[in-house]
């Protein structure tokens, strides 16, 4: 069965999906009880929309192992798709009396949180998840979004500075996570007081560029960095000094 959920993976991964429910179906009729199976199929499910199905399986991976964290945390993923927040809190509550020190259950609370616009919450929990495991770039990459998300106070401009901050630390910590460079470029763009700076935007995406592990990622970071590029040559042709037209 391992060879069978590992082959549609390769399909789900060439976005082949017929191929990889056929071949879930023929792993789980040899062993019923396969949780990697039930895993994968639920995720393919969620791709293809059927929500009902993903949930299904989920549950059923629960119901033969119930201290499996990453079934608890994807049904909790399911629900919040479904905009059952209470039923999402539930999950993640049961997840975290499995594993109190999980970096992962503090980065879905978060993620519940921000769904919410419940962003000073978020931020709370991302933070723990970075405690958790100092390792995992996730949280310091949505902490960053949920400071950027969070209006400052009244008659103030908002301060990027330590959303930025946190972007860079993810990279630190994971110089190969791809979502760190685009939140990064794009804040560090949005920042930018003269060309120098965003210049500096290239020479982030040109780093990037060297980490990409997908084809998504690779069209992905040349994509922003030809639009950086193009603002600008246009801002030299225009004899300005700034990317600010007004």
């Amino acid at each position: 069965t391992e060879l069978l959920v590992k082959r549609a993976g390769v399909k789900m991964d060439g976005s082949k999906h017929a191929d990889a429910e056929a071949l879930f179906a023929e792993a789980l009729t040899l062993d019923p009880t396969a949780s990697d199976a039930l895993l994968h199929r639920a995720n393919l499910r969620m791709l293809q929309q059927r929500v009902a199905d993903s949930e299904s399986d989920l549950e059923t991976c629960i119901r033969l192992y119930p201290n499996n964290l990453l079934a608890r945390l994807r049904l909790a993923t399911v629900y919040m798709a479904k905009e059952d927040m209470d039923g999402a809190k539930r999950m993640l509550d049961q997840a975290e009396e499995y594993d109190p020190e999980s970096s992962e259950v503090h980065c879905y609370r978060g993620e519940l949180h921000f769904a919410r616009g419940d962003f000073p919450g978020a931020k709370e929990e991302f933070e723990k998840a970075m405690i958790c495991d100092p390792y995992n770039p996730t949280p310091y990459v949505n902490a960053s979004l949920a400071l950027a998300n969070t209006p400052p106070p009244a008659g103030q401009r908002p301060d990027l500075t330590p959303a930025v901050e946190l972007l860079e630390k993810a990279i630190e910590v994971d110089p190969m996570f791809h979502a760190a460079y685009v939140q990064l470029g794009q804040m560090k763009l949005a920042q930018a007081t003269d060309l120098t700076k965003a210049k500096e935007v290239v020479e982030l995406y040109d780093k990037g560029l060297e980490y990409c592990r997908t084809p998504e990622e690779l069209k992905d970071i040349c994509s922003m960095r030809i639009l950086t590029v193009a603002q600008i040559d246009a801002a030299h042709a225009l004899h300005m000094e700034t990317l600010n037209m007004q």
